[in-house]
Parts: C-alpha cells; sequence; structure tokens
C-alpha cells in the first residue's frame, strides 16, 4: 500500500436467512453515527427465545435495523451483543 493511503475497515452485519458466517452487509464503522440494541424475547417449543437486532443510523441513510443473532439466554444475547460492539470499535479504536 503507497506511504500516506490508509485501507477501509469494513465489518460484517450477518445474513439472518444465509449460513452461518455469511454477510448480509459491509458497512464501515467510522460511518456509525447511533447504534443501540434491540432485544425481544419470544418462547417457542424449544424455550426462551431471544433476538438480538440493532437499530443503526449510518452517515446519509436512513436508520435501519439489522439482526445480530438469536440466543437461549440472555447471557448469550450480552456476549454476542459485546462480540459486535467490538467489532464496531476494532483493534486500538475504544
Amino acid at each position: 500500500m503507497p506511504y500516506g493511503q490508509i485501507m477501509v475497515r469494513l465489518i460484517p452485519l450477518p445474513d439472518r436467512d444465509g449460513q452461518p458466517g455469511d454477510a448480509r452487509l459491509w458497512i464501515n464503522p467510522e460511518h456509525i453515527t447511533s447504534v443501540a440494541p434491540i432485544v425481544t424475547r419470544s418462547g417457542e417449543e424449544i424455550g426462551v427465545v431471544f433476538t438480538l437486532a440493532v437499530d443503526l443510523k449510518l452517515e446519509g441513510l436512513p436508520m435501519q435495523r439489522a439482526w445480530l443473532a438469536t440466543c437461549h439466554t440472555a447471557g448469550e444475547t450480552d456476549q454476542e451483543w459485546q462480540q459486535f460492539l467490538d467489532l464496531v470499535t476494532g483493534p486500538g479504536l475504544a
């Protein structure tokens, strides 16, 4: 990479309908202006299910809601949220 150029860092938003690890959208975390977790809890045949989503506002775009994970405990949900925050802040950006 030539001197003085910085590589853009992109992070994935997971694809709820895809395979594990698939990304629905790649975003530049530097363009995030607002982010908030949204957790819904529902009862299913397999027990309680927590759905973690994020309300995300990017520069120049309207607010959008993106799915992050489906979990079976509040602790798992917290862990998924922290992993997303760690991904957003990246190394040395916290």
